[in-house]
């Protein structure tokens, strides 16, 4: 059976149409996946060995679509597939419809001659009520949220954490800001802590104190916070929210863009961002532990970075960040090397020594 380009397509939407407003469970189940549920309309997934689990699947206008926070790639259920398994497209597409048990309408077309390959009225209504269905269930609980933020010097105990942490002096854009998230029952908590406000309406908290081995949360998902400064071509990278509180203590990063991570599987946003723009001074505070390293290093790899200053560490400051150094009352400006033609290669393994030199003024 001869069949054209835009009946091709037809097909090939007709049966995306009905895989993607499937609940991708069954699949994630069969691909052995370790994933679990966040809220009522996402799954946080490891397609690859990690600690943490950075890759979501999640309802969007009443779809299902998938993201990686780790390798900042998007799709739907045929690309967690390909990731978990490195099949291509075509051979994945086949492996979620027949997990689905859903037909595969371009397949009977070519190679069954059926006649009646399309979608029926029934399946069509079928779909778009799957579809409203998954909008209700996307709109009813949300994975997380921002409530309301206020003032640190509002509340001591804020305010004695961070003296704490050897932050004296509080940052503008730090606050003590309440959130709302679901746990995986579908029953709604809240929790507080001091943070920042993140890209699209989200936030990054420290816990006052622990709870249990977690000390930190997101609302919304983990994105970068971006405090910029049209005026300025300067622009300081960090990884964490206290990372920028410790230097801001030494630093007057005011008339500075700066842009934090608040995950080191953040790094490829970091680098579409520097990509974007024309900063002529970029220095990074970064952390020295391996994820710091890989993290610097795949920012200035991706952004193509030819020159930039970093800070650096001694032989026995291993794991340590830029809150240690403040708190052991080292001095930042002595710490700050600009490197030019870097050999990123030969960084990627390493833990960044201390040198004398430095080619930063003091701001």
């Amino acid at each position: 059976m001869q069949l054209s380009y835009d009946q091709i397509k037809a097909l090939q939407k007709q049966t995306a149409d009905e895989l993607h407003v499937n609940d991708p469970t069954p699949i994630l189940q069969a691909l052995n996946l370790d994933f679990k549920p966040v809220g009522n309309d996402s799954y946080k997934l490891k397609v690859r060995p990690e600690n943490h689990a950075s890759a979501y699947i999640t309802i969007r206008q009443g779809v299902w679509k998938f993201k990686d926070f780790g390798t900042n790639k998007n799709g739907t259920i045929e690309n967690v597939v390909m990731e978990a398994t490195g099949r291509d497209y075509k051979s994945a597409l086949q492996f979620c419809l027949d997990t689905l048990n859903i037909r595969n309408r371009l397949e009977e077309a070519i190679h069954h001659n059926k006649m009646d390959y399309s979608l029926s009225q029934e399946e069509q209504e079928h779909i778009q009520a799957m579809k409203e269905q998954n909008s209700q269930r996307e709109k009813s609980l949300p994975v997380s949220r921002v409530l309301d933020t206020k003032e640190i010097s509002s509340y001591a105990p804020a305010v004695e954490y961070l003296v704490s942490r050897g932050i004296h002096k509080i940052p503008p854009q730090f606050k003590l800001i309440n959130g709302e998230y679901y746990t995986k029952e579908g029953v709604a908590k809240k929790a507080f802590g001091v943070g920042i406000l993140t890209q699209g309406n989200g936030a990054d908290i420290h816990f006052l104190k622990r709870i249990g081995d977690l000390k930190s949360m997101s609302f919304g998902n983990k994105d970068i916070s971006l405090f910029l400064n049209e005026n300025s071509k300067k622009v300081a990278v960090f990884e964490s929210k206290m990372d920028y509180a410790a230097a801001y203590q030494q630093i007057d990063l005011s008339q500075v863009n700066v842009v934090i991570a608040n995950t080191t599987s953040n790094a490829h946003k970091i680098a579409e961002f520097l990509k974007e723009k024309e900063y002529e001074h970029i220095t990074f505070f970064n952390q020295n532990d391996q994820a710091g390293i890989e993290f610097f290093n795949t920012i200035v790899k991706e952004a193509n970075i030819q020159k930039y200053s970093s800070l650096q560490y001694q032989e026995d400051e291993q794991g340590k960040d830029v809150n240690d150094l403040i708190f052991t009352n080292h001095n930042l400006f002595g710490r700050i090397k600009t490197v030019e033609n870097c050999q990123i290669c030969n960084l990627a393994n390493e833990t960044l020594k201390i040198s004398n030199e430095t080619n930063i003024e003091k701001e």
